[in-house]
């Protein structure tokens, strides 16, 4: 088993981002900037197949899209100036209005970037927030450290590990809350170590971040990356019209969320 795990470990990090590309999808490139634009902010589990599931559902819906490789393994302060020099190097700030994706290091990054250089035309965020996933930096850094020191993660997750989420504090950007509710296959290997750190709170209001509406899906943070047949309308509705659809689910699950989608009876 303890084999096992540090092979699921090494594939998880060391390929994950392997073959990512910069992602930028113009709707209107022959007539000039279009008047809002959607960037994605990646995690650690960024791929070139979660970027190609990205782009195939997020182009072509009304927004210019970019997906920057904006992570640096050495500091938070490091994402946050990638990101800089890419929103200057693509005009972002020529937009109307610019909306954030962001998963769980891009929240981080997205919210010190905020807090710098101000709110500007940044309309809406729509996070990929997870109680369990958030506690991975943690979990990578002390069990799986000499994978993270190869792959030199070792200071960002230290970084992550030791740093409680800021909380945006401009309340004129409308905030969506999307919470994963269920374990990863690699976090359920470390289940009690994760159960150690102390309990899941599950409720919106423990995410410590003001929002206009929240969202409970029954992916784990993996499918974040590529079912967007789940969470895609959802996300475009909340730039939109600034909530969820209707349909969203606004409370959380009342099960194991270490339990397999496989017994749960869900695909």
């Amino acid at each position: 088993m303890r084999g096992y795990i540090f092979f699921l470990g090494f594939v998880f990090f060391i390929y994950s981002e392997f073959f990512s590309q910069e992602t930028v999808v113009l709707l209107n490139q022959d007539k000039g900037i279009s008047e809002e634009a959607l960037i994605i902010l990646p995690g650690f589990g960024d791929s070139k197949k979660g970027r190609k599931y990205q782009k195939k559902f997020f182009q072509n819906k009304g927004y210019d899209l970019y997906i920057p490789l904006y992570k640096d393994g050495k500091s938070l302060d490091n994402c946050v100036a990638n990101l800089e020099r890419f929103y200057s190097d693509h005009r972002l700030h020529k937009y109307k209005k610019v909306h954030f994706f962001s998963y769980i290091v891009g929240s981080w990054t997205l919210n010190k970037f905020i807090e710098k250089n101000g709110r500007g035309n940044i309309a809406s965020i729509v996070y990929d927030r997870s109680p369990i996933q958030e506690r991975a930096p943690y979990i990578a850094n002390e069990h799986l450290s000499l994978i993270v020191r190869l792959k030199r993660l070792k200071k960002i997750m230290s970084e992550m590990a030791n740093t409680p989420y800021n909380s945006l504090k401009d309340d004129s950007i409308s905030i969506g809350i999307i919470i994963e509710s269920k374990a990863t296959p690699f976090m359920r290997l470390f289940k009690k170590k994760t159960l150690k750190m102390g309990p899941l709170k599950w409720g919106v209001s423990d995410m410590n971040q003001r929002y206009n509406d929240n969202y409970y899906t029954w992916l784990n943070h993996d499918q974040m990356y590529t079912r967007f047949d789940i969470v895609g309308k959802e996300v475009l509705s909340f730039f939109k019209y600034g909530m969820f659809s209707k349909d969203a689910r606004r409370n959380k699950y009342n099960w194991d969320p270490f339990l397999s989608f496989k017994k749960e009876g869900l695909k």
